[in-house]
């Protein structure tokens, strides 16, 4: 809902950081999610330094990664003086289908978008994770039930979680229904002839005992 808002103080507070609008607007997706309120955009953007910081660590790594490629074939294009057609060798095929340092590049970036992807969910989950307690705590559910809960359980949406929430609370209730039901039905019940209070008979218990009187004064 204020995603925009929240990436205008993201490229305004962040700018000297050198990132690019692709993951600025990530992690403004990202946290306008858990924005709920126009008052807690400030905060929120405060709340991502050292997640950015950890991006600029990676795009610098990039940039100098390129920076030696850049050099590399610079190098090779002066370095290497350029054969005649008739002296050029014929190269044997070496058996790869990119040049080692392109491989090389490519598996850097990979396992850098590994870390950044990891490091995004682990954050999504743990945003989730919060969203899913405030919402149980809200319903009541028991804490019975909520310790059964995975704490590996994963969410798309805050629909998901407002569904999983309720489903719980169903259950806890159902569950407090029947405890309920068996403590009723393990009261003892009062047997025949047996006191209601202290000193007092029940009234079928009274009628037995002057019915049984009358008999006898009539014998």
């Amino acid at each position: 809902m204020f995603e925009q808002e929240i990436l205008t103080q993201l490229k305004t507070k962040y700018k000297n950081l050198g990132l690019s609008e692709t993951i600025l607007k990530a992690k403004a997706k990202q946290l306008s999610k858990a924005v709920e309120k126009q008052e807690d955009i400030e905060n929120a953007v405060a709340g991502v330094e050292d997640d950015l910081a950890i991006f600029q660590s990676f795009a610098d790594q990039n940039r100098t990664l390129a920076k030696k490629i850049e050099e590399l074939e610079k190098g090779k294009i002066t370095d290497k003086p350029e054969d005649k057609p008739e002296d050029k060798p014929v190269e044997k095929p070496t058996g790869e289908a990119e040049p080692a340092w392109v491989k090389a590049f490519r598996e850097q970036m990979e396992k850098q978008n590994e870390l950044i992807s990891g490091f995004q969910a682990e954050k999504t989950a743990q945003t989730n994770a919060q969203k899913l307690q405030s919402k149980l705590d809200e319903l009541k559910v028991s804490k019975s039930i909520q310790a059964l809960i995975p704490s590996n359980i994963t969410f798309e949406n805050e629909e998901q979680i407002e569904a999983y929430a309720t489903e719980m609370k169903t259950k806890s209730d159902a569950i407090a229904q029947e405890f309920g039901n068996l403590a009723l039905g393990s009261t003892p019940k009062p047997l025949f002839g047996e006191a209601k209070k202290e000193g007092e008979v029940s009234p079928d218990v009274q009628a037995y005992v002057d019915a049984k009187k009358q008999a006898k004064t009539n014998e």
